[in-house]
């Protein structure tokens, strides 16, 4: 299947890539993909839900992540078995690819960012929102807030022991959708 390429906005540098949340609001990449030594390798379950007053709808997907140091990969797989999104992220340059037969405002873009917002460590979320937003974890649970406003922008649930194992939940109250990950992790 051929599945055309995104670019991403902003420019490769030591900084990363940006990717618009919202009006005003840019969430920054970080240049490496992963930077713990560990090697993640899971397989998800993944089910998008939305409605937006004028939309609403859910989609889920098969998902494969493989996570070094080097290199992210990341293909989401529709229920009949086309491959919908392929991501390859290196400190080079991040690659995206999306069937034509997604919706124009699917955003891979966002995708990625709402993945790294649910499972990279605090910090490097931290590191990737805008000065105008911050993020706290709790127990079980991470919130990214608007500080002008106090207003909750995602709310994230996540297992305690291994977030790559398990149910995670992200709420995005700003547009209105929500993700539901069940991920079980392949590799050693």
């Amino acid at each position: 299947m051929n599945l055309p390429q995104l670019p991403l906005s902003g420019v490769l540098d030591k900084a990363g890539h940006k990717v618009v949340l919202a009006d005003g609001i840019e969430f920054t990449l970080p240049a490496e993909p992963w930077d713990e030594k560990e090697t993640i390798d899971v397989v998800q379950q993944v089910k998008a839900s939305w409605n937006t007053g004028n939309q609403s709808g859910d989609v889920s997907f098969q998902g494969r992540l493989n996570i070094t140091p080097e290199r992210a990969q990341i293909v989401l797989i529709d229920d009949i078995g086309r491959r919908a999104i392929e991501i390859e992220w290196t400190e080079q340059e991040i690659s995206i690819q999306k069937a034509n037969w997604l919706p124009q405002d699917f955003d891979a873009k966002r995708l990625l960012a709402d993945i790294v917002m649910t499972y990279w460590p605090l910090d490097i979320v931290e590191d990737a929102l805008p000065d105008n937003m911050s993020v706290h974890d709790g127990f079980g649970e991470r919130t990214v807030r608007l500080n002008d406003s106090g207003r909750k922008y995602v709310t994230i649930e996540r297992p305690i022991k291994d977030v790559w194992h398990g149910q995670a939940t992200l709420v995005n109250l700003q547009f209105n959708y929500r993700i539901n990950i069940n991920s079980i992790r392949t590799g050693s």
